[in-house]
């Protein structure tokens, strides 16, 4: 049975992978859903590139219980979610996913 802080990457990381894949292959309802223009579909091709191997890194990470791994990804997730919150309206729910998401890792590291 995985830990409490391995269920919390494994709880990021599969939305991650099946949102990215959903991107990948229907930019446009990635664009719609973080209210960006079409200039930007080549970005969130790459973007969901990206998210699909950092989700692949918090599965393996959450498989090897590296509590280290845990513990650097809150001040990352954090610092995203600042980022993504200042791009605007359309994508404060990921800046909420983030947020929220390394809030609970942290909190699960310290129930341990």
């Amino acid at each position: 049975m995985p830990s409490l802080p391995a269920l919390t990457i494994y709880g990021f990381a599969l939305p991650t992978f099946i949102s990215a894949i959903i991107t990948l292959t229907n930019p446009a309802l990635g664009l719609d859903t973080l209210a960006l223009s079409l200039e930007a579909a080549p970005a969130i091709k790459a973007s969901s590139l990206g998210a699909i191997a950092v989700s692949l890194y918090y599965t393996l990470a959450a498989y090897q219980e590296n509590r280290l791994f845990f513990k650097l990804t809150i001040p990352m997730r954090l610092f995203t979610t600042s980022i993504v919150w200042n791009m605007g309206p359309g994508c404060r729910s990921l800046g909420w996913f983030e947020g929220l998401g390394a809030l609970a890792t942290g909190l699960a590291l310290l129930l341990v």
